[in-house]
């Protein structure tokens, strides 16, 4: 069941004011707080994630959640009373580069790691950190079988993840298009081709059929991830798609891959062809850099920043805002999760050992901008709920994106 409607649109969009990017909040030079804050030997969390080529974006921003996060906790004392920090490796290489850092990381006696976007390099250096003893907390790695699948044991005994699965996000976005479009039965897919762009493309249109409909999928590209020009695939589609009948676009992509198409595909007037289009990736700062041209999206994905009415939630973006000079969006929510999780973690368990850390983070809880955020003992995957937004681009709007309407779709309700 949808739950949690919102509707945001005109003054209510307004950003909270700018101020502009700064480093790190109340530090001196020495890592301690300003005013006697944590003090003694840091301790250091190891950030794996893209930080060049074509998803260094991704990796910024789950850097700059994880960021506000360490100055959040730092203000408060840090973790054990001693300060918080992090130290950085560079994967855009993919599952080999994800290895070799997850190595490196150990060998500098950095076992407690977190981060990665590709669920291909998640997939790979699970079984590594279960070898080396450490520990890895994944923030945007989505594929199901990284943790406990419905209920099930956890694959992994050291491996743990915040974000949303796909099962989530494609239940949460199947369930609320059959409601907003139940007429549009033919959906064509362009998607990038690795094993979650396969799978959420299958779980969507598994869930739409589970619901009743009698879904036709017409035309279907899956693209390499590292592809940018799509120009033979959009034309297709723009052909294929302008006899007028009720149709869909599944657009399973992310980052400057769904940014390249949607420039590319305003070339050939394309969104007018299609009645709805869905968008399983991060979008919303996508939308943003449009601006005000983006198309008309639905997009289902663990955060807006718009979606959740808390104290804890006003001071995230605040936070993120000063340090980033932009709004958080999935990602950085999802750096900013991982880094709670340790925290909270190390403090439940009165230690920073690996052994310590896996064990506490089997039933560590803790205070976000959704509410209280567990971690399951036994599939070691989040309490993480869906937001769907539906969007389209607005030049009058302070962010260049006017919020049609939305769902903040609970955990347990995008679980089978």
């Amino acid at each position: 069941m949808l739950t949690k409607k919102w509707a945001i649109t005109g003054a209510a969009l307004a950003l909270l004011a700018l101020t502009g990017c700064a480093g790190t909040s109340g530090g001196d030079d020495n890592g301690e707080t300003n005013g006697g804050g944590p003090s003694g030997d840091p301790v250091v969390l190891s950030m794996l994630a893209p930080l060049s080529g074509a998803f260094a974006d991704t990796g910024a921003q789950i850097e700059f959640g994880a960021q506000v996060a360490v100055d959040e906790i730092n203000a408060a004392g840090g973790v054990l009373e001693r300060p918080l920090e992090i130290t950085k490796s560079d994967t855009a290489d993919g599952a080999q580069a994800s290895v070799q850092a997850v190595r490196d990381s150990v060998s500098e006696g950095h076992d407690l790691m977190f981060g990665e976007l590709s669920s291909a390099n998640c997939l790979a250096l699970a079984p590594l950190v279960d070898e080396l003893g450490a520990s890895f907390v994944t923030t945007t790695c989505t594929n199901d079988d990284l943790t406990g699948v419905d209920g099930a044991e956890a694959p992994f005994e050291r491996f743990f993840r915040v974000g949303a699965t796909s099962e989530q996000d494609m239940l949460a976005l199947a369930r609320t298009m059959y409601e907003a479009a139940p007429d549009v039965t033919t959906y064509d897919v362009f998607a990038f081709d690795y094993v979650s762009g396969h799978l959420q493309w299958e779980q969507f249109s598994q869930e739409l059929e589970a619901q009743g409909m009698d879904l036709s999928a017409d035309v279907q590209y899956f693209v390499p991830l590292d592809e940018q020009n799509y120009t033979s695939q959009i034309s297709a589609l723009a052909g294929a798609s302008k006899d007028g009948e009720k149709r869909g676009l599944y657009l399973g992509t992310y980052g400057s891959g769904t940014s390249s198409f949607i420039n590319q595909a305003t070339q050939y007037d394309l969104f007018a062809n299609y009645d709805v289009v869905v968008n399983s990736g991060s979008y919303w700062p996508i939308a943003t850099s449009l601006g005000g041209s983006a198309p008309e999206i639905y997009n289902g994905y663990d955060y807006n920043y718009l979606a959740y009415d808390t104290e804890e939630n006003t001071a995230f973006v605040e936070a993120y805002q000063e340090l980033a000079g932009t709004v958080p969006d999935s990602w950085g929510y999802q750096g900013y999760l991982a880094v709670k999780a340790y925290a909270a973690a190390i403090e439940e368990a009165g230690d920073t050992s690996a052994d310590a850390v896996v064990e506490a983070l089997k039933t560590v809880s803790f205070t976000t901008p959704q509410g209280e955020y567990t971690i399951d003992g036994t599939t070691h995957q989040g309490s993480a709920n869906i937001v769907v937004t539906h969007t389209v681009g607005d030049a009058a709007e302070d962010t260049g994106v006017k919020v049609l309407e939305s769902y903040v779709v609970p955990y347990e309700d995008t679980t089978k």
